[in-house]
C-alpha cells in the first residue's frame, strides 16, 4: 500500500454509536426487527500529527470498511479489515499519511451497506509538535458502567483528548469473557460514547481493570485482562512482547508516558535495586528512561492508575511500596537535566495536589496531580496528611483538565480539578521555567 493508503489494522477493539435510536436503526445493517443493534463504536483512539487509530466492533465477524475524508467531504481513502471471532470482532483501523493540526470526517461501512455516518464522526490530527499552540487534555480514573453527565462537561470544557488512567472499566475478573463483557458495556455508555466518536482516547489500567483489587503482576490470568485491554483500545502500542500496556503519545507541547504498574509488580528483582522487588519491571524502567531522554515536549506527564506516594493503608499498590524506583526516576531526572515533569495518578477516590521539595534532587519541584474518582463513592480517609500535600478531598464525579500553552513565553501548564455538578475545587499554573533546572 501507498503513502496515502498505510493502512494496519489490530484486530482488537470495542466503542459505541453515540446517536439517537431512530439514527442507529437508520444507520446501522445490523438491527433486526426495530431493536437497537449491538455494535459497540466507533472510538478514535490513539492520534498523533500524522496518523490515526479508529476502533469499532460490529455484532459479527465479516470484512468492513474504513473511509476516511478530508473536512470539505474530498475522499482520502477507503480501508478494509476483517472482525474476526479470535478477537471478539474488536478491529482498529490504522491511519497513516495525515496532515498535522487537520480535521478528518471518517464511514464505516460493512458488506453493501454503511453503518456509521455522520457529522459526528471525525476527528483532528495534533498539532504540529515543532510549532506553538495551546491544547487541552481531559484526565480521570474510577468511573462507572452508566450514563454519566461528566463525560459530556469534558467535551464542554474543550478537552481534545481523553486519558483513562485506570478503574475504566470495574472488571475484578480474570475471565475473559467478564472482561470483554465489562469493556464492552463501559464503552457504551451514551455520554462517552458521543465523546470517544471524535475525540482521541488513551488509557492504562488499574487494579480493577488488571484483575482483582490491590493486585500485582502475580496474579493468575492476566493474560486474559490484557487481551481484553488490547482488543478494547485503541492505544499506538502496548509494552513489549505481549508483556504489559504501557505506551505514550505527543500532542502538541505536551507529551503523555502511560505507565504500567501492575503487570510487572514483583515479578522480577528491581532494576535499581536487586534487594528489591520490581514496579515497572527492567524493559519498561529502560523503555521509560530511553522515552525521557529523547522528548523535546516542553511538558512530561508521566501517568498511572496508583499514587506516587503511600496510601497510608494497608494496600501495597502505591509508589511509596516501590520508592527505590521512585527515587531512582527523580535522581535520572535530575541527572540528566530532563525538564518540564509532572506526574498524575488515581486510584484511591480523592483529589490532591502534592508539591515534593525534589530541587536537590532533580533541580525543581515535582508536582502530583491525583484525580479520583470519576464516579460517586469517596474514600475520605486515604485523603491523609502529607509535608507535601498542597490540596486535597474526597469528592464525587471528579475530572482533571489539562491546558498546555506554549504560544506565550515562558510556555504554561494550567491545571484544575472539575466536579460534574460545579462544586468548587482547586487549579494550579506552572510554567516551564518552575520546572527546569535552576
Amino acid at each position: 500500500m501507498g503513502a496515502k493508503q498505510t493502512m494496519a489494522y489490530n484486530l482488537d477493539r470495542r466503542s459505541m454509536l453515540a446517536v439517537s435510536a431512530a439514527s442507529l436503526l437508520a444507520t446501522s445493517a445490523e438491527a433486526n426487527d426495530g431493536d437497537l443493534p449491538s455494535v459497540t463504536g466507533p472510538m478514535v483512539g490513539h492520534v498523533s500529527h500524522v496518523d490515526a487509530n479508529i476502533w469499532f466492533r460490529p455484532t459479527t465477524p465479516g470484512k468492513y470498511s474504513l473511509q476516511v475524508l478530508q473536512e470539505e467531504g474530498t475522499e482520502e481513502r477507503i480501508i478494509h479489515a476483517e472482525a474476526k471471532l479470535e478477537n471478539d470482532n474488536c478491529l482498529t483501523w490504522h491511519v497513516a499519511g495525515l496532515q498535522p493540526g487537520t480535521k478528518y470526517q471518517y464511514k464505516v461501512s460493512g458488506p453493501n451497506r454503511p453503518l456509521v455516518s455522520g457529522k459526528e464522526y471525525y476527528f483532528d490530527t495534533a498539532p504540529d509538535p515543532t510549532k506553538a499552540t495551546r491544547v487541552c487534555l481531559a484526565f480521570g480514573s474510577c468511573a462507572p458502567n452508566k450514563p454519566l453527565e461528566l463525560w459530556t462537561q469534558m467535551e464542554q470544557r474543550g478537552a481534545q483528548g481523553l486519558v483513562l488512567l485506570g478503574d475504566t472499566p470495574y472488571i475484578d475478573s480474570t475471565d475473559l469473557s467478564v472482561a470483554r463483557d465489562r469493556h464492552r458495556t463501559f464503552l457504551q455508555v451514551p455520554q462517552l460514547a458521543s465523546l470517544i466518536g471524535h475525540t482521541p482516547t488513551w488509557g492504562t489500567w488499574d487494579d480493577h481493570d488488571f484483575g482483582r483489587n490491590d493486585s500485582d503482576g502475580r496474579l493468575k490470568g492476566k493474560e486474559n485482562t490484557r487481551q481484553a485491554f488490547v482488543e478494547y483500545r485503541a492505544n499506538q502500542d502496548f509494552g513489549h512482547d505481549q508483556s504489559g500496556i504501557y505506551t505514550k503519545f505527543r500532542y502538541g507541547p505536551v507529551e503523555v508516558f502511560l505507565l504500567d504498574t501492575r503487570w510487572f509488580a514483583r515479578t522480577e528483582k528491581s532494576p535499581v535495586d536487586p534487594s528489591q522487588p520490581t514496579l515497572l519491571g527492567k524493559q519498561q524502567w529502560q523503555w521509560l528512561k530511553e522515552a525521557l531522554l529523547a522528548s523535546t515536549a516542553p511538558f512530561k506527564l508521566i501517568a498511572c492508575g496508583m499514587i506516587w506516594d503511600d496510601k497510608e493503608n494497608t494496600e501495597s499498590d502505591d509508589w511509596g511500596s516501590y520508592t527505590h524506583e521512585r527515587d531512582a526516576l527523580f535522581e535520572f531526572i535530575g541527572e540528566n537535566k530532563i525538564s518540564g515533569v509532572v506526574l498524575i495518578g488515581g486510584d484511591i477516590h480523592c483529589s490532591r495536589h502534592l508539591k515534593y521539595e525534589t530541587e536537590k534532587t532533580v533541580g525543581y519541584p515535582i508536582h502530583q496531580f491525583i484525580v479520583s474518582p470519576i464516579h460517586d463513592s469517596v474514600i475520605p480517609k486515604l485523603n491523609v496528611p502529607h509535608p507535601n500535600l498542597i490540596r486535597g478531598e474526597a469528592i464525587p464525579h471528579v475530572w482533571l483538565r489539562l491546558e498546555v500553552d506554549s504560544t506565550q513565553s515562558p510556555a504554561r501548564l494550567h491545571a484544575e480539578w472539575v466536579q460534574m455538578k460545579g462544586r468548587p475545587m482547586w487549579d494550579v499554573t506552572l510554567t516551564d521555567e518552575q520546572l527546569s533546572l535552576r
